[in-house]
């Protein structure tokens, strides 16, 4: 229910590409005009760097967003000699994405969604809101023809290009490219087919609609790609795992003999997708005779495995639970020894000593390359509002090489490769989002205050950047999802919108949420509804009380958990104005039926819907929709496998039958977050109007 990892939130890519290419200055923000919804169309940036090995050049993929054909676009693009300098390394730019080098520096391998030369499609279709299928092609790095790894005949189905199971890697000696894709089969009998008929079978949910098990997968690279009768770059390809489970994340060992993969092989299986909470283990497939070894056999998730450079260890991420979809991960080493694999955590974040770390918990995944040497590791971590990069020295235990939040550590400070790396991403990789320096970016300020019951609460307060503005300002609640997520104080662009248009815009870490400790992620167990709304209710009396927004300006939207957020306060309150819920949750046992996480209620609330009815029932905005006075405007997904269109509709039924004023607006072809550029813009446009529309000027009262 959470937004995708780091990236699922409305607009998320243009969120994450700001925070990572703009910095803009308080001081000229004032002569500049805000950010508007049209400027959506103005994202352009590199993404998916790529350095060669010798570090004189740089291929990474520009991510657009094309007003012309209204879709987000990616393609290669080439740096030899500085920034300015980046020129396509295709004509037309076709679609392409996620770029490697060859170990040595003399080809590139991708993924991408183009038809075979022949102009045949290279896969059969998913649906438009799963993840992009793709095919893998390879090119010369000096730049060329692109070439089918396999073409038409190949033994695969669609190539994954998720971050939890999809992966593109050489061999250490560069012969061969392991990757992760389905077979490509219809799992329907040919009577089944025949008779148009549908049985119901469990799958990977959000994300993966009409993908099959992901399976591995290792082409033998010829020696001269594209030559030949096929014209092709595998001259053979062989399927690694042949069963109903999913492997992901596939690592070669250093001696290039065997893999290691993450992967749920129990039959309690779900969606990865933004829950990695299920039983995942590491398995080393022998590739002498792809012979499964399982290495870890932890209660929880191990997941995201590297190998140290000499082979002898892996460092993983480590759940010592199937408990909430956004647990704490620990940092796990694996020795993997000739008499077996021994394990044990470098710190234990839901232990007793938690709220006293050496170290933060890490994000997923682990960097590709997170070891610095056989004894120096980095990562990154979610802090707070912030982020951090931490560095262990294994050799003297797990203190972080930092002041414990991050802010000093730097891995490129301890090695000679991550450092060459920085140096040629500064010179040869261009900024991105360049329009943002004409923009009056409005900048969020971190604020705390006392909840009901004590509790020191933190969030993100953004003022209007719409001249002229003064206080107190309109305000917007705008609430996270999760509720283990959280909000932080980088750009987003949903934001920036909503304080063009002259509002205020709250974003507040309630209990429950993520960057904060073990301890704070559980505080709202057994409770989604109570502490946690109060939280972000008596911040907005902290706002009013400071002088800050009008008292009688309120208004609401939120999407996902933030959307039952939005549904539960105006059905507990008539504080807001109106009301925008996207995706929500309204109703929990209809969120157990219907939902692709059952883990999430049954979790949350200790129980099914049959054995927990009543806490069901009193937690659910539905049960409340004969409170609400508060003009609602409902939106909806109607692909979304995590929060299903029948709640919107059920929720929509109820205001109506209770005579609210609301009207409903449904998004085809798009799931739990929506993606599509009109659908972005709209989304916008009708929240503005819509609060618009209920916002009588003040003189007015």
């Amino acid at each position: 229910m959470i937004r995708t990892m780091h990236r699922s939130r409305l607009l998320s890519f243009s969120s994450s590409l700001v925070l990572l290419f703009c910095l803009i200055s308080e001081s000229a923000a004032g002569e500049r005009r805000p950010v508007s919804i049209d400027d959506l169309y103005r994202f352009d940036a590199p993404t998916d760097v790529a350095i060669s090995p010798d570090g004189a050049s740089a291929v990474y993929v520009r991510r657009w967003n094309d007003r012309k054909s209204r879709t987000e676009r990616q393609s290669l693009w080439r740096s030899d000699k500085d920034a300015e300098h980046a020129k396509a390394m295709e004509s037309g730019q076709p679609d392409a994405r996620r770029p490697i080098f060859s170990p040595d520096g003399r080809w590139l391998a991708f993924l991408s969604t183009r038809d075979l030369p022949d102009g045949k499609p290279a896969f059969a279709p998913v649906a438009p809101y799963s993840d992009p299928a793709t095919d893998i092609w390879l090119m010369p790095a000096a730049g060329g023809k692109a070439i089918p790894l396999a073409g038409p005949d190949k033994p695969y189905g669609r190539v994954m290009s998720d971050p939890f199971y999809g992966a593109l890697a050489f061999s250490p000696d560069g012969r061969r490219l392991v990757f992760v894709a389905d077979d490509g089969r219809d799992r329907r009998t040919k009577a089944e087919i025949e008779n148009n008929v549908q049985i119901v079978r469990e799958d990977q949910g959000e994300g993966y609609e009409g993908y099959t098990a992901a399976q591995i997968w290792i082409a033998d690279l010829t020696e001269k790609p594209g030559e030949g009768k096929n014209k092709v770059a595998a001259k053979q390809v062989h399927r690694i795992t042949n069963d109903d489970c999913w492997y992901g994340d596939p690592q070669w060992s250093p001696d290039g003999r065997s893999l290691v993969v993450h992967a749920n092989r129990t039959d309690d299986r779900e969606s990865v997708r933004y829950s990695i909470n299920k039983n995942y283990d590491l398995w080393r497939i022998d590739l002498a005779d792809n012979s499964l070894t399982q290495l870890t056999t932890g209660p929880g998730p191990q997941v995201s495995p590297r190998f140290s450079p000499d082979g002898k260890r892996l460092l993983c991420l480590s759940v010592p639970r199937q408990g909430s979809h956004r647990d704490m991960f620990n940092l796990l080493l694996v020795d993997l020894a000739p008499s077996g694999p021994s394990s044990h955590l470098l710190f234990d974040h839901h232990g007793p000593t938690a709220e006293a770390p050496p170290h933060l918990s890490p994000s997923f995944p682990l960097p590709s390359d997170c070891w610095l040497s056989n004894n120096k590791i980095y990562f990154s971590a979610s802090h707070r509002t912030g982020s951090a990069q931490q560095v262990i020295d294994l050799a003297k235990g797990p203190e972080a090489l930092d002041d414990g939040a991050g802010s000093d550590a730097s891995a490129k400070d301890h090695s000679e490769r991550l450092a060459l790396e920085s140096d040629a991403r500064k010179k040869l990789v261009p900024s991105g989002n360049r329009f943002l320096q004409e923009r009056a970016v409005a900048k969020g300020e971190i604020i705390h205050w006392k909840s009901f019951d004590g509790l020191e609460i933190e969030g993100v307060l953004t003022r209007p950047s719409k001249p002229g503005a003064t206080q107190p300002y309109p305000l917007v609640l705008y609430p996270h999802g999760g509720p283990h997520s959280r909000s932080t104080s980088g750009f987003n662009f949903t934001v920036q919108v909503l304080a063009a248009a002259g509002y205020a815009v709250f974003q507040p870490n309630y209990r429950g949420s993520d960057g904060y400790g073990q301890k704070w992620i559980n505080a709202d167990r057994f409770d989604l509804g109570g502490g946690d709304m109060r939280d972000m209710l008596s911040g907005i009396d902290h706002l009013i009380e400071q002088g800050v927004v009008d008292r009688d300006r309120q208004f609401v939207y939120g999407v996902s958990y933030g959307g039952f957020t939005t549904c539960w306060l105006i059905g507990q309150t008539h504080q807001f104005r109106a009301a925008a819920p996207q995706n929500a949750v309204t109703d929990l046992t209809a969120m157990w039926g219907l939902s692709d996480i059952q883990s999430w209620t049954e979790w949350e609330f200790g129980g099914r819907p049959w054995e927990v009815p009543q806490a069901m029932r009193e937690h659910s905005p539905l049960t409340y929709a004969a409170n609400v006075r508060t003009p609602t405007l409902i939106l909806h997904a109607t692909g979304d496998r995590r929060c299903p269109l029948p709640m919107g509709r059920m929720y929509y039924r109820a205001l109506t039958s209770a005579g609210v004023e609301t009207q409903m607006v449904l998004y085809p072809d798009e799931g739990h977050p929506i993606r599509q550029l009109p659908h972005q813009q709209d989304v916008l446009r009708r929240v503005l109007d819509w609060f618009s529309a209920h916002d009588l000027p003040r003189e007015r009262k």
